[in-house]
């Protein structure tokens, strides 16, 4: 899918370009999709602008319609800062939604298709970086070493007060070198907002405007392309988990079953790519994602079961 494509099918209305004099010829483009991150945005574009780094870069800010002071404080930093940053002021008209689900896609993928870079970053609005000097380790490595499509680096988690126990659960963290095989299928996945890779590819897969899981997509696709580089010298990037996140806010089941349309839109685009071996090592995923489901559908049964029984004595 290329841009026209992707402007074909999902665009209703255009977004508007923010004014700026960012440079047509940066290195790296940074793109962050904000949406209701009033108390966070600030934080996230702070630390893009203190990037320390010896080459031209931009950051792609696509705020999608808050209803808080969101795009308001997206237009105060991009005044301020025309030569870096590059404002997209999206419409809900133009809004991807995935089994009655709004999704920040369109959001996403328009900021991929107007990346200039060679190399990309993502960022969320509610996280933010770290280390100064990240993007330029980042991109060092992959200028010198062509095997490795990506790379990236370690992560904390900052957990809102207001979240459940559950909700409060680490995620894993891979903190060494990723094969492509393992990339493709999957088998460890770094945070998005870790990573820097290769723009390797100027059409996207069409799968990836309809799933969800847009980074596990991503990732998959990257695979095909090289190694995955793991940092250890790079201050962790902070993600943060509240409730207003779309993932955080999402339920154990539901998220289960957004991933099992992920998966199944991942072994599609492998078996058309004739990526057969790659589709197996996900199709044997999805059905470990089925059987979890299994069980927790049959656990609720039975406590439902349990619950009646007690009513009636």
């Amino acid at each position: 899918m290329n841009f026209e494509e992707f402007q074909n099918i999902y665009q209703h209305t255009l977004p508007e370009h923010f004014k700026n004099s960012v440079s047509s010829k940066p290195l790296v483009s940074i793109c962050v999709q904000t949406f209701q991150h009033a108390n966070y945005i600030s934080t996230c574009l702070d630390s893009l602008l203190n990037q320390q780094v010896n080459f031209e870069y931009e950051i792609l800010l696509g705020e999608d319609n808050s209803n808080d002071s969101t795009r308001d404080i997206c237009i105060t930093y991009a005044k301020k800062y025309p030569d870096k940053i590059r404002l997209f002021l999206h419409h809900n008209e133009n809004k991807i939604r995935i089994n009655n689900i709004p999704t920040g896609n369109f959001n996403a993928l328009y900021n991929f298709f107007q990346a200039r870079g060679k190399y990309i970053a993502f960022c969320e609005g509610d996280d933010y970086w770290t280390d100064k000097k990240k993007l330029q380790k980042q991109v060092d490595f992959l200028e010198s070493n062509r095997e490795y499509i990506l790379t990236f680096h370690q992560y904390e988690v900052n957990l809102s007060k207001n979240l459940t126990e559950n909700q409060e659960q680490k995620l894993d963290q891979q903190l060494s070198d990723i094969e492509s095989r393992d990339l493709q299928c999957l088998i460890y996945q770094p945070l998005l907002s870790t990573v820097c890779f290769r723009k390797q590819f100027q059409e996207l897969p069409y799968q990836l405007g309809e799933v969800i899981n847009v980074d596990s997509f991503l990732l998959s696709v990257l695979g095909g392309f090289g190694k995955a580089k793991f940092i250890n010298n790079i201050n962790p990037s902070v993600y943060r988990k509240h409730k207003g996140g779309i993932w955080t806010s999402k339920e154990r089941v539901q998220k289960l079953e957004i991933k099992t349309y992920t998966y199944k839109k991942l072994i599609e685009y492998h078996k058309q790519q004739k990526q057969k071996s790659t589709a197996k090592c996900l199709e044997k995923e999805l059905k470990n994602i089925y059987r979890m489901l299994f069980m927790h559908f049959m656990k609720k049964t039975r406590i439902i079961s349990a619950l009646k029984l007690t009513h009636k004595i």
